[in-house]
């Protein structure tokens, strides 16, 4: 049997660098197997569509101007310098605001004139941003004393009480309250900590007792503790789980005489505030995280209509209050500093001061914290 004659005139490999070999036979028409033959084609389409979506920029006949040339686009205009202006909050003496709003944007105008705007343009102008007459506030001064640094002493009181040897130990008892700390419970003002239910209660307690002894000083307020807005909702909304806790007997003041109160809100892992602030007819939330539940400040406004029936016998309408979810605040920026933050809303809130702190003072704050609980006095 003669042997199979080899084929010639074309490499094994379709796509390989190496020529063909001669062949004698030059009528020989070169065939690629089916595989092969289906990859040419397909390499074939994918260059025809990739052609099909990448065509060049069409060119713009332009005057020639000095300025910034976009890379990757046929297009050429002058530099345009980003307005942006950063808005602080006036005073209530600036009555001429819209006036100084329209002459900023007239001289805007002017000094920054572009050509006419094409598709890009629109993307690389910055708007001014204007300035609002609801940002109209007075300017509140906060006291230095709020940041003032822990002495020596205080300081090595602080460490021991949260050293090791000190965890099992009871280093303090709040007589009114009945709550007490030991080591192991103070051990969460560490940090990377999450704050606990006995910490934040205590310190709300010593908060009522600051207003007491200075009653000129803070707001007129009430503190709920941890517990109440579990047992306002849970399983669902419920006044008669909650009436006796603002008896008079027990308070020594009606709750509606109050000028804010504050509700501390457990979610799972992470704490926030609720504030009916009667002052202000308003419901304010407040997230370090920058959320909003309107179940929350839905279920105090039914409270607070409940509450009044139940101890004044009277009915008020609150759907005209205002429900506020407060955006302009001091954010977090771990997983485990909410429960400070949500202390410190509560602290600045009842001197009628700005939020005026930061993600950096929450070491202190825990500090501080610490040196007021071990005292028993809320500074």
């Amino acid at each position: 049997m003669a042997p199979k004659r080899r084929r010639s005139g074309v490499s094994q490999d379709r796509f390989s660098d190496k020529p063909p070999a001669s062949s004698s036979d030059s009528t020989t028409i070169p065939r690629l197997s089916r595989d092969k033959l289906r990859e040419f084609h397909a390499r074939c389409r994918g260059f025809l569509r990739f052609r099909s979506l990448v065509r060049p920029a069409p060119v713009l006949k332009k005057k020639k101007t000095t300025g910034v040339r976009c890379p990757n686009v046929g297009i050429t205009h002058e530099a345009i310098k980003p307005v942006h202006e950063v808005i602080d909050l006036v005073d209530e003496e600036d009555s001429s605001l819209e006036e100084q709003v329209a002459e900023e944007d007239n001289k805007v105008d002017k000094e920054h004139s572009s050509p006419p705007r094409t598709r890009i343009d629109s993307y690389l102008r910055v708007p001014l941003i204007r300035r609002s007459p609801r940002l109209k506030k007075k300017r509140a001064e906060v006291s230095g004393e709020l940041f003032t640094p822990l002495s020596e002493e205080e300081d090595a009181e602080v460490k021991s009480a949260l050293s090791v040897r000190n965890r099992m130990k009871v280093l303090v008892l709040h007589k009114n309250s009945g709550i007490e700390i030991r080591g192991e419970t103070l051990q969460c003002l560490k940090r990377c900590a999450w704050l606990n239910d006995d910490v934040i209660n205590l310190y709300l307690e010593l908060l009522k007792e600051r207003e007491t002894r200075d009653p000129q000083k803070y707001f007129k307020c009430h503190f709920f503790n941890t517990f109440f807005y579990v047992k306002l909702t849970r399983p669902s909304y419920n006044y008669k789980a909650v009436r006796r806790w603002t008896r008079y007997k027990r308070l020594g003041y009606n709750l509606i005489d109050c000028d804010i109160i504050f509700v501390p809100i457990h979610r799972d892992v992470h704490w926030t505030l609720a504030v009916i602030n009667k002052r202000e007819c308003k419901f304010l939330y407040l997230d370090s995280l920058n959320g909003s539940d309107p179940t929350i400040l839905n279920a105090l406004a039914k409270y607070l209509v409940d509450e009044v029936k139940d101890k004044n016998g009277k009915i008020i309408d609150v759907s005209s209050w205002d429900r506020e979810y407060v955006k302009d605040l001091p954010l977090q920026q771990n997983g485990y500093d909410c429960g400070m933050f949500m202390l410190k809303y509560i602290d600045f809130y009842s001197r009628g001061l700005e939020l005026n702190f930061s993600q950096k003072n929450m070491p202190y704050f825990r500090s501080r914290t610490a040196k007021e609980i071990l005292r028993l006095q809320a500074d």
